[in-house]
């Protein structure tokens, strides 16, 4: 979403954002120029939120509100604007019923949707907003010394939200058959106490770093020498995007998500889900070949950079709310 919001505000739009408290986000946003009004949300009175919502929306008086989760566009009254709702990890039909149109980051989302009745025109797949790539003197690279990861060791990252489809077991597993490698796991989650414990009992936590959440996920990875992706089940690609843009050769689960993006040694290796034999063969093979492992890396530069570099995202993002705006006019003569 802050990524959305700088674009836009970087393409001229004006805007206004409601979001949950949280003073990081929004200082950040009024560093980039963009006013945010927090709320508690959600309170203990439903209609509380509803007025609140509508209350500034009528106070800012939009062409477009996009609606960022499902629970925040059950509230949007409806108006003299267009309403855009993002579609996220599960369609919640009744919450986005009062949408005009909906976005999502997969194909997958959208065949939901239209399984839901929802008209093909008024659903769109956009891939996500990427980071900005810091380049030169601001570019950032995490030493390994940080999490105390030996200078020789083969360093192994991944990133994913903390929970059980993560298919961080499976690369514990993996890691268990690689007694050179480290690993540095990014993220967070309510599964995080038991994911620590499978580490334990695979024998690997000693070599485990669990990292939290990072904002620059690209400074993490950019250190390692193979990014694993093992997820059970994901339907975007995005951690494998970002991961290509630091040149890290990839390995993924072949799930729905990365199994759409990679090309099988070719930008990156596919292995089956839950195998965790393959995936520490495929790990094994590219931190013992660096001209594979260059290749591969090489090669998702290039991807990333044809596809989900901030400049192939962006226009999309902008053409969408140019021909949301233009529906908008017939919309208020009526």
């Amino acid at each position: 979403m802050e990524r959305l919001v700088q674009a836009l505000e970087q393409q001229g739009f004006v805007q206004r954002v409601m979001l949950r408290q949280n003073p990081a986000r929004t200082e950040h946003l009024a560093a980039i120029g963009v006013v945010a009004a927090e709320m508690s949300f959600p309170s203990r009175f439903a209609f509380l939120d509803r007025r609140k919502i509508n209350n500034e929306i009528r106070r800012f008086a939009p062409d477009i509100v996009v609606s960022w989760t499902p629970d925040t566009a059950a509230f949007v009254e409806k108006g003299a604007f267009i309403h855009l709702g993002r579609v996220g990890t599960t369609f919640d039909a009744n919450a986005l019923a009062k949408c005009d149109h909906l976005f999502m980051p997969s194909s997958a989302r959208a065949d939901r949707a239209m399984t839901a009745q929802w008209p093909k025109q008024r659903v769109h797949v956009l891939p996500h907003v990427p980071a900005v790539p810091r380049k030169g003197a601001d570019a950032v690279v995490v030493k390994r010394k940080t999490f105390f990861t030996p200078p020789a060791a083969k360093l192994i990252v991944t990133a994913a939200r903390l929970e059980e489809n993560s298919g961080l077991d499976v690369l514990f597993a993996a890691l268990s058959r690689l007694p050179e490698h480290y690993l540095w796991v990014a993220g967070d989650g309510e599964g995080r106490t038991r994911l620590e414990e499978q580490a334990h009992e695979a024998g690997v936590k000693p070599r485990t770093r669990f990292i939290g959440w990072q904002n620059d996920l690209a400074s993490i990875i950019a250190p390692a020498d193979v990014f694993v992706y093992p997820a059970r089940q994901e339907d975007v690609g995005d951690v494998v995007a970002e991961a290509w843009s630091t040149g890290v050769p990839v390995v993924a689960s072949d799930s729905l998500g990365p199994g759409l993006l990679v090309r099988h040694q070719e930008n990156g290796m596919l292995v089956p889900v839950g195998d965790a034999v393959s995936m520490a063969e495929a790990i094994k093979w590219i931190c013992r070949d660096p001209d594979f492992a260059k290749k591969l890396g090489a090669a998702g530069k290039l991807a990333y950079a044809e596809t989900f570099a901030a400049d192939k995202v962006v226009p999309q993002y902008v053409d969408l709310f140019k021909k949301l705006a233009a529906e908008l006019a017939p919309k208020m003569d009526s």
